[in-house]
């Protein structure tokens, strides 16, 4: 136990833009955070893990950003980060002209102003935060409040960072001097939408001097859902599996149905256009089914996943037993705005960002924690509560009418 209390843990999926959907959750739980124990999210959780878009929700949080203000970077600066929608918009032809036909949708230029812009990733006298001293008010702080895990994919040797402000057991690592900025950055670098981030560090010794290049892109790659890595990183620490507590919450979902025949010959294009929402989305529910059984199953409290669906793909099934009919395309709809929410990682429109918030706004006030098609336990807001708790009854299962 840590401090005769579970050790808590905040995993944030990447989605995006969709990322304000994260955010807006967070709201919430900060909000039961401070009113069960006076504490902020920062203050409650002992580490906060996050991927791509949820690597930078992290990070803010790790310097004292709240869920408000991060709220306001989505809302305020997403159309700096995704300028434009459409894949032929004739403001992409300078990426184009630098990286051919199969250029990425965008520059980093816009994300790279954005984190540039976040005065906490700077100290006073402008330097940057390096990653090592992210969630530290001085330099002898032994353990970090919180511990920040942040995932991207080393394209070199082909395995996945687990960049970390804590790691006893070795005491140096290379991404240790990393601006916070710069690990965000690579964490996000999406294919398809982004160029890859090269990550630069000089290794010394008495005998001689290296550069090394580490080129990165979106730990989405392999953990779009931080959460099981989170689990294993903490176990590392010297954490037992039965003394963990995650909260997992996701960017929403994208349920679009892909039948036979669309996808039956789909090549390298097609397939390589839908790298977001199939590859990396798909794994995610993966990590949650598999977090969820290691953390005690679906009567725990020791195990929340927060996530929804962004539009109803399916209609109802006539029984328990039949197949959910598909919806045409235009009755997909969001369950409880009654309209389409757009689906798009990279749509940062002010209409698109309000109506994610609704939708989320939505979620929190009707949504339930459901273990099956037809079973829940519970309301959103109910569930937060009992997992910021700890409670230790069981949870009630309830049987949809």
């Amino acid at each position: 136990m840590h401090n005769n209390r579970p050790f808590r843990i905040l995993s944030l999926d990447g989605g995006g833009t969709r990322g304000i959907i994260s955010a807006r959750i967070l709201q919430e739980v900060e909000k039961q955070t401070q009113e069960q124990y006076g504490q902020s999210i920062c203050q409650y959780f002992d580490m906060i893990a996050g991927t791509s878009t949820g690597s930078l929700i992290a990070a803010g949080l790790s310097v004292g950003y709240s869920p408000e203000d991060m709220i306001a970077v989505y809302r305020d600066q997403g159309m700096e980060i995704f300028p434009y929608h459409s894949l032929f918009s004739l403001e992409r032809w300078k990426i184009m002209l630098k990286y051919g036909l199969s250029a990425p949708k965008f520059f980093h230029d816009g994300l790279i102003k954005v984190l540039h812009g976040l005065t906490r990733f700077q100290h006073s006298n402008g330097d940057f935060i390096k990653l090592a001293e992210a969630g530290r008010t001085c330099a002898d702080q032994e353990i970090p409040n919180p511990i920040l895990l942040i995932l991207a994919y080393d394209a070199m040797y082909r395995n996945t960072t687990f960049f970390t402000n804590y790691h006893p057991n070795a005491k140096k690592k290379w991404f240790d001097g990393q601006p916070l900025w710069k690990v965000c950055l690579a964490s996000a670098s999406a294919p398809t939408f982004f160029p890859a981030c090269e990550l630069n560090h000089t290794s010394k010794s008495e005998q001689y001097e290296e550069a090394w290049s580490f080129p990165h892109v979106d730990g989405g790659v392999t953990a779009n859902n931080p959460a099981l890595c989170a689990i294993s990183q903490a176990i590392e620490l010297g954490h037992r599996l039965e003394d963990i507590q995650l909260l997992s919450i996701g960017t929403g979902q994208n349920k679009k149905p892909l039948d036979f025949k669309t996808i039956e010959g789909w090549g390298l294009i097609k397939w390589g256009l839908r790298i977001t929402d199939v590859f990396m989305e798909g794994q995610a529910e993966v990590q949650s089914k598999i977090c969820l059984n290691l953390l005690g199953g679906t009567k725990s409290h020791r195990y929340l996943r927060l996530q929804f669906d962004l539009n109803e793909s399916f209609g109802e099934p006539a029984n328990h037993l039949a197949q959910a009919p598909i919806q045409p395309n235009a009755q997909r709809v969001n369950k409880w705005l009654k309209k389409q929410v757009s689906e798009a990682m990279d749509d940062a429109r002010p209409n698109t960002i309000e109506t994610l918030l609704q939708a989320t706004e939505s979620y929190l006030e009707n949504g339930n924690v459901f273990a099956s098609r037809f079973d829940h336990y519970g309301s959103i807001k109910e569930n937060i509560q009992q997992f910021i708790l700890a409670s230790t009854r069981e949870r009630q299962r309830h049987t949809l009418p």
